[in-house]
């Protein structure tokens, strides 16, 4: 009897896990991020924190601000974060935050090289964009 109580509990136990796991809404599009041209040109790099509301059954997020960040990267993930679409099953207004770090490679294009850009989604929460930087070049007539 005992035995069966404690089976009884652990699998209850492991369900509720299970569904707290799966307590996100499901990301089913985006808009590709972009580096802002003047922060990439001035070399600035940062984090934006963003937070946003998703309404209940609703796949736009609403209210989105944001909590820090650089002023020359904020619009971008802003705009960004906008065009998010998600299959949100829930009843219920739910607030978010997702963290945008911009960073250079530190690899510098010059001419017509083509510039890199990488993005990468841990998930809603995590979103990393990494580009190259064209390489200046001073043209001096004398």
């Amino acid at each position: 009897m005992i035995r069966c109580l404690i089976a009884i509990l652990c699998f209850t136990f492991t369900v509720c896990l299970a569904a707290l796991a799966q307590d996100e809404p499901v990301m089913t599009s985006a808009s590709f991020p972009k580096y802002p041209p003047l922060a990439c040109q001035g070399r600035v790099e940062g984090i934006v924190k963003l937070s946003f509301t998703l309404p209940a059954r609703s796949d736009e997020p609403t209210n989105v601000e944001v909590v820090s960040g650089h002023p020359m990267l904020n619009t971008s993930a802003v705009e960004n974060l906008k065009t998010w679409r998600f299959d949100n099953k829930y009843t219920v207004d739910r607030k978010y935050e997702s963290t945008f770090k911009y960073r250079l490679s530190g690899r510098e294009v010059s001419g017509s090289a083509t510039k890199k850009l990488t993005v990468s989604l841990e998930s809603f929460h995590q979103v990393e964009i990494v580009t190259d930087v064209y390489e200046e070049t001073a043209s001096y007539q004398h």
